[in-house]
């Protein structure tokens, strides 16, 4: 190929990427609160928010093998999570392996091996064998532990799980020489070899997909979950559709500042699914409020009917009703999402809110006297 075809083409293709990108930019205003391990992700920076939403658009090249990687987690995960918690560890951190490995016992070109992607010398200092015969860098449990030794270590060093992570990818002292050297230990400001300074970014995309993938199909036009997969055009997302019982006011929706983490507890209330014998990806789900319903900025009368567009993710049905992450849907078992037979038939399914831990004051409205609202 010569030169100045070679040329010509990278022009078409950054092109093509810059036109891509225009198009999602609108789409993805990450209006909901992203935290890793519970340290916010400063999302209100335009750098981090565009550089985020770049990361989750490249992992959807890989669409067709993220339903077979979720199924893999499922397995994984229920070892994994255990683990973290024994030595402290948050749970965000099991995102880390799909990063590294894609939950394989893969071997990079430098030697690193196993899920966790550990270095034979590393591997020596907390306790795993290798050698020729056996390495327990392949033994899920075994490597595990050893992973969340080195996660703590690096987190007692650098007093941040982010910077760990950072470290876990670029080694501490590279980490700590960074901080000292640029007079910040924000990992989002700091300038750090390409590898490491999208490493985070990453982990949070992963960990966005799988945990709420329901906020981010209506954007993409298409289910990056679903095998049977159809490009189309990039669908705005819903706005929460509320019927109102009352003819003058039966819900109101109160926009107030995020909160700050940690983050406040959740409440549980109770709803009816309406049913659907033939349920469409992207179909709008309805449901009824069986309780009142008073979240995070959001308060609403029970009988009210809600909608939103399901989406399907393994065996589960996702639902977004419009409120991101403060209010979710979940089945009567408190997982995410409903199971595809529940749907068919309709039935008890639950909200899962986010209680509002500021002080709740009571503000007059048409129609009714008394109505809570956050102050």
């Amino acid at each position: 190929m010569s030169v100045l075809l070679h040329t010509y083409l990278l022009a078409l293709k950054k092109k093509a990427l810059t036109a891509w990108l225009l198009v999602l930019l609108p789409v993805f205003t990450f209006a909901q609160q992203v935290d890793f391990c519970g340290e916010v992700v400063p999302m209100e920076r335009d750098f981090v928010s565009y550089r985020l939403m770049d990361v989750i658009k490249r992992n959807l090249r890989y669409q067709g093998y993220l339903p077979s990687l979720r199924l893999k987690a499922e397995q994984y995960f229920p070892v994994i999570e255990p683990i973290l918690q024994q030595y402290g560890v948050p749970l965000d951190f099991k995102y880390l392996p799909i990063v590294e490995s894609g939950l394989s016992n893969a071997t990079s070109p430098v030697g690193a091996q196993g899920v966790w992607q550990i270095m034979p010398g590393t591997a020596a200092e907390l306790g795993l064998t290798v050698s020729g015969d056996y390495d327990e860098r392949n033994h899920l449990i075994k490597a595990t532990h050893a992973a969340c030794k080195l996660i703590r270590l690096l987190h007692q060093q650098l007093n941040s799980w982010t910077l760990a992570a950072a470290a876990y990818n670029a080694g501490s002292g590279n980490i700590s020489r960074n901080i000292k050297r640029q007079g910040s230990s924000d990992y989002y400001q700091l300038l750090l070899n390409n590898e490491t300074a999208q490493y985070i970014y990453k982990i949070i995309a992963i960990k966005q997909l799988f945990e709420s993938p329901e906020l981010y199909l209506p954007g993409f036009g298409y289910n990056v979950f679903s095998k049977n997969t159809a490009n189309g055009s990039v669908f705005s997302t819903p706005a929460p559709v509320v019927k109102a019982g009352n003819k003058d006011f039966n819900s109101i929706r109160i926009s107030i500042a995020k909160q700050s983490l940690p983050r406040p507890s959740a409440t549980m209330y109770a709803a009816r699914l309406k049913s659907i014998p033939s349920f469409q990806d992207g179909q709008l789900v309805s449901i009824q409020l069986l309780d009142d319903l008073q979240a995070n900025g959001v308060y609403i009368r029970k009988n009210a009917s809600l909608s939103g567009k399901g989406w399907i993710v393994g065996e589960r049905i996702y639902v977004d009703l419009g409120f991101e992450n403060t209010v979710v849907l979940c089945a009567a078992d408190g997982k995410k999402g409903v199971p595809a037979g529940l749907l068919k038939t309709g039935g008890d399914v639950q909200l899962l809110g986010k209680a509002d831990k500021r002080s709740a004051g009571v503000m007059e409205l048409p129609g009714d006297k008394q109505w809570m609202a956050s102050r």
